[in-house]
């Protein structure tokens, strides 16, 4: 008896095969289409009785169909949106920290106009400690193999996530839930499945630790120490993951719909009922499909919408603010990288400000900015927060920066490994406005500022400063030094890209071209 799992995550509304860099232009080598495409062929393949489908959430946010839809305020478009991924024919779902970012009323109307159920065993109602966003888990049956599916979403959204989108809510270890609902469930069913919107803490060949181990992800403790569990069915690294560690396969189908997992499982039959002989799993590029016809219909209307939307002109700059490559605007700064700073400081009056560039592929502003222009390079659902800190406090921050990169014998510089591999990570490295520094990378990591003046007066340690920076970084994503809860002052119930729109449209704008930083 094969048994087989067909697994997507972190689609992040991209519901087409496009990225939006340009109108008409619909063959990129993701997307939710190519993913319907790929899970019926290998669910025609294998049979529907031999199938479960799964998805380990992150859908609700990323993409610009996905920002017009929330932002439009209305809720047809949710509806089309969420009817989308009803086409796919999804067996069992759970959620991503992602889809809390426009808050729990839009989250509850998307999960309950979703046709598949929705498990998660710890994230619970904060007065009656029950599940409150669906099942802790489902058993399904396929030919007589009972299946259970355990759901669970990481418990570090708290740390990222605004007090308003998550209030009412408990979050617990993933761990811990699965230790104990692992025990009483698996004696219900011959196989036991994870659906975990989180990752791996350590290496899954040799156990080494690849984070901190701060709870954010506990795949790694999940799949070692609970000997319950069968299969693991992850998401939330974009990692494109495929292994079969001590018999139990573990997937994780990367970012925006690239990949599904398939996971096959051949099954004894036994007195007892089916025991796991044999498990296989790979990874299917979404690339070799085309759409499905039935989900780019349902879509259509909805991206046709989204495109003439992003092409609306928000303003004419004076100048082009430009980053013409990502890596190279981090390492050496960019005139889009101080607008982007410039506008952080206008919303909060801080002293100084602190961003990192987060998509790889975007080119900043040229003189006419669009609403794709400002999604594009600017796609995550942030908000921005002011937060003291002692000068001593900040030169422990910018020193962590200067950790992420390395000089080679030719002097040319580039960053480690640790923030390239497995997935890149450098959405974590900041950079500072109007702070002017300067890190000599031969010295010991914690030493190597050479230079560290706003305004041109030095830096004082026991001075208090005023830092503009995004919630996810003050929460203490990125695991930087200095950052709490308890240092943040203030924090605007705008997001980014509403910030842009108006910064662009009502400040006096004027782009800064100076580079305030250096490293050697």
């Amino acid at each position: 008896m094969k048994l087989v799992f067909l697994h997507s995550s972190d689609t992040h509304g991209y519901l087409l095969p496009t990225d939006y860099q340009n109108d008409g232009e619909y063959n990129a080598p993701f997307g939710l289409s190519r993913v319907a495409s790929a899970i019926k062929a290998e669910k025609a393949k294998w049979g529907a009785e031999h199938v479960v489908v799964t998805d380990a959430g992150d859908c609700l946010q990323g993409s610009p169909l996905a920002a017009y839809a929330h932002g439009s305020g209305d809720l047809k478009n949710l509806d089309r949106f969420t009817a989308a991924y009803n086409a796919v024919g999804y067996d069992v779902r759970c959620l991503g920290n992602h889809d809390f970012n426009f808050g729990q009323s839009y989250m509850t109307n998307y999960v309950d106009n979703n046709q598949a159920p929705f498990v998660n065993c710890n994230i619970l109602d904060a007065e009656t400690h029950m599940p409150a966003l669906g099942r802790e888990y489902v058993i399904l049956e396929r030919s007589g193999v009972k299946i259970g599916v355990i759901g669970i979403t990481t418990q570090y959204i708290p740390h990222w996530e605004a007090a308003d989108r998550i209030k009412g809510l408990e979050f617990k270890s993933a761990f811990e839930q699965v230790n104990k609902l692992a025990k009483k469930l698996k004696p219900q069913v011959d196989v036991l499945a994870v659906l975990y919107h989180g990752g791996f803490e350590s290496d899954i060949e040799d156990g080494h630790a690849t984070e901190p181990h701060n709870g954010e992800n506990e795949g790694y403790r999940i799949l070692t120490e609970i000997p319950e569990v069968d299969v693991m069915l992850t998401g939330h690294q974009h990692r494109r993951l495929n292994v079969v560690k001590d018999g139990k396969p573990c997937v994780q189908p990367g970012y925006r719909g690239e990949a599904i997992a398939e996971v096959v499982l051949d099954l004894d039959k036994t007195e007892d009922g089916y025991k796991v002989k044999s498990a296989e799993s790979t990874l299917i590029d979404t690339k070799d499909y085309d759409s499905d016809p039935e989900l780019a219909q349902i879509v259509q209307p909805l991206d046709r919408a989204t495109q003439k939307w992003l092409d609306q002109p928000i303003v004419h700059l004076d100048e082009p603010a430009p980053i013409e490559d990502a890596n190279k605007g981090r390492i050496e700064g960019a005139p889009f990288i101080n607008l982007l700073q410039q506008m952080q400081l206008y919303f909060t009056g801080a002293d100084l400000s602190a961003t990192a560039v987060m998509n790889d592929v975007a080119k900043g502003f040229g003189k006419t900015v669009t609403m794709r222009d400002i999604l594009l390079n600017y796609p995550y659902a942030n908000q921005l927060v002011k937060v003291r800190l002692t000068g001593k406090e900040l030169r422990h921050i910018v020193e962590h920066t200067a950790t992420f990169l390395r000089k080679d014998e030719d002097g040319s510089i580039h960053f480690i490994d640790r923030y390239l591999k497995p997935k890149p990570e450098l959405y974590h490295f900041d950079v500072f406005y109007p702070l002017e520094y300067e890190a000599d990378l031969s010295k010991p990591a914690g030493h190597r500022l050479t230079k560290l003046k706003l305004h041109g007066k030095d830096i004082q340690d026991d001075q208090v400063y005023h830092l503009a920076v995004n919630n996810y970084r003050a929460n203490g994503g990125g695991f930087y030094p200095e950052y709490s809860l308890d240092k943040i002052e203030m924090s605007l119930d705008k997001d980014y890209v509403q910030m842009f729109r108006e910064y662009l449209t009502e400040a006096d704008v004027h782009v800064d071209t100076k580079k305030y930083y250096r490293f050697y």
